[in-house]
């Protein structure tokens, strides 16, 4: 069985990806408040602060204070926009990206994420999904000037970075069970959906379906 306890001091920074547009969900995704009396963004910065040297915020800090904070060079790009953005600040080597809305993501899964060459990537894959999955991931700054590259021709994909990057992105196995802990908050029924398993027992992570 794999702990979801926070794991050991990672030296590195983590960023919260805030500043999505949050069309199908009509109102911003960070600010809204779940069961525990914590907003989205709250709720990610303790489980990466428990961690995580240093907690960035791209976008929209939602009126929580004492974080760095950084803004897209390209503004309404996407998150390989904030990942660029991160990349180019020179506020650590490596950066552990994570969007808000994962409110069921424990840091012992994320923990995963700390493996692989420093200057490459790592992300999470699963058999039973058809593309990898982009987000959440673990990425160096030598990275920036393949993020460049693929945003000025247009591709704004996160997953085609891990296709970019090959042999230097490293892909973590994600059992079944454990996909619904990257349970993603889109809409009002997702979120609705998050509240409601939040109150029951999330699925664990556990080694033996990794």
């Amino acid at each position: 069985m794999i702990s979801l306890e926070p794991p050991k001091p990672w030296p590195y920074a983590a960023v919260i990806l805030s500043g999505g547009a949050s069309r199908r969900m009509g109102v911003p995704k960070g600010g809204m408040i779940l069961p525990d009396g914590r907003n989205m963004i709250e709720r990610m910065r303790d489980t990466l602060a428990s961690f995580c040297r240093q907690v960035v915020i791209a976008g929209s800090p939602h009126g929580i204070a004492g974080h760095q904070t950084i803004e897209d060079l390209r503004p309404d790009s996407g998150p390989l926009a904030a990942i660029e953005a991160a990349l180019a600040s020179d506020i650590s080597p490596q950066y552990l990206i994570v969007p808000c809305d994962l409110p069921l993501l424990p840091a012992g899964l994320l923990a995963r994420l700390l493996v692989g060459d420093d200057d490459g990537m790592a992300c999470f894959t699963s058999t039973s999904e058809p593309r990898v999955r982009g987000l959440p991931c673990r990425i160096g700054s030598d990275c920036l000037d393949v993020v460049r590259d693929m945003l000025d021709a247009g591709d704004r994909a996160v997953h085609h970075l891990v296709e970019r990057l090959g042999p230097d992105a490293t892909r973590v196995p994600l059992a079944d069970r454990e996909r619904l802990l990257l349970w993603n908050v889109n809409t009002p029924e997702d979120f609705e959906e998050a509240c409601r398993l939040m109150r029951s027992d999330p699925p664990s992570a556990d080694s033996d379906d990794a």
